[in-house]
Protein backbone atom coordinates (compact mmCIF):
# COMPACT_ATOMS: atom_id res chain seq x y z
CA UNK A 1 0.00 0.00 0.00
CA UNK A 2 2.83 2.38 0.88
CA UNK A 3 4.56 1.62 -2.43
CA UNK A 4 1.38 2.51 -4.34
CA UNK A 5 1.07 5.78 -2.43
CA UNK A 6 4.74 6.53 -3.08
CA UNK A 7 4.38 5.99 -6.85
CA UNK A 8 1.18 8.02 -6.98
CA UNK A 9 2.89 10.94 -5.23
CA UNK A 10 5.96 10.57 -7.44
CA UNK A 11 3.75 10.62 -10.54
CA UNK A 12 1.86 13.66 -9.24
CA UNK A 13 5.07 15.63 -8.63
CA UNK A 14 6.44 14.64 -12.04
CA UNK A 15 3.21 15.84 -13.67
CA UNK A 16 3.28 19.16 -11.76
CA UNK A 17 6.94 19.67 -12.72
CA UNK A 18 6.14 19.05 -16.38
CA UNK A 19 3.28 21.57 -16.22
CA UNK A 20 5.54 24.13 -14.58
CA UNK A 21 8.26 23.69 -17.21
CA UNK A 22 5.70 24.08 -19.98
CA UNK A 23 4.44 27.32 -18.47
CA UNK A 24 7.96 28.64 -18.01
CA UNK A 25 8.75 27.97 -21.66
CA UNK A 26 5.54 29.75 -22.67
CA UNK A 27 6.19 32.84 -20.54
CA UNK A 28 3.60 35.31 -19.30
CA UNK A 29 0.08 35.04 -20.69
CA UNK A 30 -1.00 38.52 -21.71
CA UNK A 31 -3.10 37.28 -24.62
CA UNK A 32 -6.17 39.33 -23.64
CA UNK A 33 -4.24 42.61 -23.64
CA UNK A 34 -4.92 43.50 -27.32
CA UNK A 35 -8.67 42.91 -26.84
CA UNK A 36 -8.68 45.06 -23.68
CA UNK A 37 -6.85 47.85 -25.49
CA UNK A 38 -9.26 47.63 -28.41
CA UNK A 39 -12.29 47.80 -26.08
CA UNK A 40 -10.84 50.84 -24.33
CA UNK A 41 -10.07 52.74 -27.54
CA UNK A 42 -13.55 52.04 -28.97
CA UNK A 43 -15.38 53.11 -25.80
CA UNK A 44 -17.38 56.30 -26.35
CA UNK A 45 -19.84 57.50 -23.71
CA UNK A 46 -22.03 60.59 -24.02
CA UNK A 47 -22.58 62.44 -20.77
CA UNK A 48 -25.12 64.96 -19.56
CA UNK A 49 -22.47 67.67 -19.99
CA UNK A 50 -19.32 67.84 -22.13
CA UNK A 51 -17.14 67.36 -19.04
CA UNK A 52 -18.69 63.94 -18.42
CA UNK A 53 -18.22 62.64 -21.96
CA UNK A 54 -15.61 59.98 -22.60
CA UNK A 55 -13.82 59.00 -25.79
CA UNK A 56 -11.30 56.17 -25.49
CA UNK A 57 -9.52 57.31 -28.66
CA UNK A 58 -8.40 60.56 -27.02
CA UNK A 59 -8.47 59.72 -23.30
CA UNK A 60 -5.22 59.92 -21.36
CA UNK A 61 -4.40 56.71 -19.48
CA UNK A 62 -3.26 57.70 -16.00
CA UNK A 63 -2.87 54.30 -14.33
CA UNK A 64 -3.18 50.62 -15.27
CA UNK A 65 -3.56 47.95 -12.62
CA UNK A 66 -3.19 44.40 -13.85
CA UNK A 67 -5.11 41.66 -12.08
CA UNK A 68 -4.14 38.07 -12.66
CA UNK A 69 -2.44 35.01 -11.29
CA UNK A 70 1.24 34.59 -10.55
CA UNK A 71 2.39 30.99 -10.83
CA UNK A 72 5.28 30.67 -8.39
CA UNK A 73 6.36 27.29 -9.79
CA UNK A 74 6.96 28.65 -13.28
CA UNK A 75 7.39 32.33 -12.52
CA UNK A 76 4.73 33.30 -15.06
CA UNK A 77 1.84 35.73 -14.85
CA UNK A 78 -1.58 35.19 -16.42
CA UNK A 79 -3.50 38.42 -17.00
CA UNK A 80 -7.21 38.24 -16.16
CA UNK A 81 -8.37 41.86 -15.96
CA UNK A 82 -7.14 45.46 -16.16
CA UNK A 83 -8.38 48.32 -13.99
CA UNK A 84 -7.61 51.49 -15.92
CA UNK A 85 -7.95 55.09 -14.72
CA UNK A 86 -8.18 57.58 -17.58
CA UNK A 87 -8.83 61.32 -17.98
CA UNK A 88 -10.74 63.19 -20.63
CA UNK A 89 -9.68 66.58 -21.99
CA UNK A 90 -11.62 68.35 -19.20
CA UNK A 91 -9.58 66.57 -16.51
CA UNK A 92 -12.44 64.32 -15.42
CA UNK A 93 -11.49 60.81 -14.34
CA UNK A 94 -13.06 57.53 -15.37
CA UNK A 95 -12.51 53.92 -14.34
CA UNK A 96 -12.66 51.21 -16.99
CA UNK A 97 -12.37 47.58 -15.89
CA UNK A 98 -12.02 45.04 -18.67
CA UNK A 99 -11.37 41.33 -18.98
CA UNK A 100 -11.43 41.33 -22.77
CA UNK A 101 -14.96 39.92 -23.00
CA UNK A 102 -16.35 42.93 -24.87
CA UNK A 103 -18.33 44.31 -21.93
CA UNK A 104 -16.06 46.63 -19.93
CA UNK A 105 -17.22 48.20 -16.67
CA UNK A 106 -17.24 52.00 -16.95
CA UNK A 107 -17.72 54.64 -14.24
CA UNK A 108 -17.05 58.33 -13.74
CA UNK A 109 -14.80 58.91 -10.71
CA UNK A 110 -15.15 62.06 -8.62
CA UNK A 111 -12.09 64.26 -8.21
CA UNK A 112 -11.84 63.45 -4.51
CA UNK A 113 -11.99 59.69 -5.13
CA UNK A 114 -9.50 59.97 -8.00
CA UNK A 115 -7.11 61.85 -5.72
CA UNK A 116 -7.32 59.05 -3.15
CA UNK A 117 -7.08 56.20 -5.68
CA UNK A 118 -4.25 57.66 -7.75
CA UNK A 119 -2.16 59.34 -5.06
CA UNK A 120 0.83 61.08 -6.68
CA UNK A 121 -0.45 60.27 -10.20
CA UNK A 122 -3.49 62.51 -9.62
CA UNK A 123 -3.58 65.77 -11.58
CA UNK A 124 -6.19 68.37 -10.65
CA UNK A 125 -8.25 69.71 -13.56
CA UNK A 126 -7.16 73.09 -14.87
CA UNK A 127 -9.77 75.84 -14.57
CA UNK A 128 -11.06 77.12 -17.91
CA UNK A 129 -9.18 80.11 -19.20
CA UNK A 130 -10.90 83.37 -18.32
CA UNK A 131 -8.79 85.42 -20.69
CA UNK A 132 -10.81 87.07 -23.42
CA UNK A 133 -9.26 87.13 -26.84
CA UNK A 134 -9.61 90.26 -28.95
CA UNK A 135 -10.19 92.65 -26.05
Amino acid sequence: MQALLFFLLLGFFAWMTALGLGRAAKGDDLSILPQIENEFRQLIVAGTSPELCFDGRTAEIVDDRHEGVDCEASGTFTLHRIHRFARNSFGEYFLVISDGSGKPFFKHVSQSNAKIALGPKYIAPQPPSTARFGK
